[in-house]
């Protein structure tokens, strides 16, 4: 195996979902928090970090559930 190719593996589907969700996530807490520490108290504003705040925390579940089940399916076959 070549230990190149082990760091640049491609997660599959699931992993990959949960990470582009968790950097989206990212994205607009820090837009939704830039507006709020420039004043801006307006309640979409506000709305949107609260979402991505609960779209971090599940992306994150799905991709700790996703590391779970492989660590049990690499028990299995071992």
């Amino acid at each position: 195996m070549d230990i190149g190719s082990a760091t640049t593996a491609t997660p599959y589907p699931p992993q990959a979902s949960a990470i582009d969700g968790l950097q989206n996530a990212q994205a607009r807490t820090e837009a939704a928090s830039a507006e709020i520490a420039a004043g801006n108290l307006d309640p979409a504003v506000v709305l949107d970090l609260t979402a991505a705040q609960v779209d971090f925390a599940a992306n994150a579940k799905v991709l700790q559930t996703t590391q779970e089940n492989s660590r049990r399916l690499l028990d299995m076959l071992a």
